[in-house]
């Protein structure tokens, strides 16, 4: 093996995955993840559960002649409208962080590769080195042994 000799492979120069995914955003598809993103906290769930408590003390306990009684009709009609618009748009925001999550795996692999052909060519290249040094050493010994 020639020491000299350069790796035969193409090597993958890294790309910025995130930076390539937003450019390839348009503007809906930045709605569905701002959205996705903000639904998808504690704090999401935190100010529906404290609207949902508020709602009920409210018209339960509070409100002398409610508008929505219990067994609080009204509230879960706005859950269910609130639930059918959500369900779709975070269906489409999971869509596009998947197709992000599948960018920035291409790229893992492509660089994984690369990395371990470099590491395959430079294994090669001790073991060759290793083996000159072996028969260097040889050549020593016996060159020893002859004076």
């Amino acid at each position: 093996m020639n020491l000299t000799e350069k790796p035969k492979h193409d090597r993958h120069q890294p790309e910025d995955v995130n930076q390539k995914h937003k450019e390839n955003l348009g503007l809906q598809d930045r709605i569905a993840l701002i959205i996705t993103t903000g639904i998808g906290t504690m704090y999401a769930v935190y100010f529906f559960a404290l609207f949902m408590a508020s709602w009920m003390l409210w018209q339960g306990f509070f409100n002398h002649k409610p508008f929505d009684p219990y067994p609080f009709a009204f509230l879960l009609f706005l859950g269910n409208i609130i639930q059918l618009l959500l369900m779709p748009l975070i269906m489409v925001g999971q869509n596009i962080q998947g197709r992000h999550a599948a960018i920035r795996s291409e790229e893992e692999y492509k660089t994984t590769i690369t990395s371990y052909k470099d590491i395959e060519f430079i294994l090669k290249t001790l073991e060759a080195q290793n083996q000159e040094l072996l028969k260097q050493t040889k050549m020593i010994e016996e060159l020893s042994k002859k004076k």
